[in-house]
């Protein structure tokens, strides 16, 4: 699971409220914050293992974890990575240097595994070795 650690100040206004108007009765500023990347045991809630991400803490790729093991996620810091989905051990990464805002996704073509992202405003699709 990607989880993002961090705090912010939310600072109420005083506004009138008005049926049918949009109602924003404050400010909220967050201070910092990081992502990480856990593995959490579903049975007891467990964390099994953590990858801190270096990075503003401002993206919002997702994870895809494959039958094989492998869990491919997109780091904060503008890395396309994957880990081992039992030991949390980074094994491979492609560095696309931008800030995520899609989440990884596979596909089968030819009897052959693909994991696709959208990088910015390109598709990249990588070949799973079987």
């Amino acid at each position: 699971m990607q989880t993002l650690e961090a705090c912010a100040d939310f600072v109420k206004r005083a506004v009138e409220w008005k049926a049918g108007a949009g109602y924003m009765g404050g400010t909220a500023r967050r201070d910092g914050g990081q992502k990480i990347l856990r593995a959490i045991d579903i049975q007891t809630g467990e964390v099994k293992w953590e990858l801190p991400q270096t990075g503003p803490a401002n993206s919002w790729g997702g994870v895809l974890a494959t039958a094989g093991g492998v869990v491919l996620f997109c780091e904060d810091g503008g890395l396309f990575s994957a880990a081992d989905a039992r030991t949390g051990k980074r094994l491979w990464q492609w560095p696309a240097e931008l800030v995520w805002r899609s989440s990884p996704m596979t596909y089968t073509f030819d009897g052959k595994q693909y994991v696709a992202i959208a990088a910015g405003s390109n598709v990249v699709s990588f070949g799973l070795v079987q």
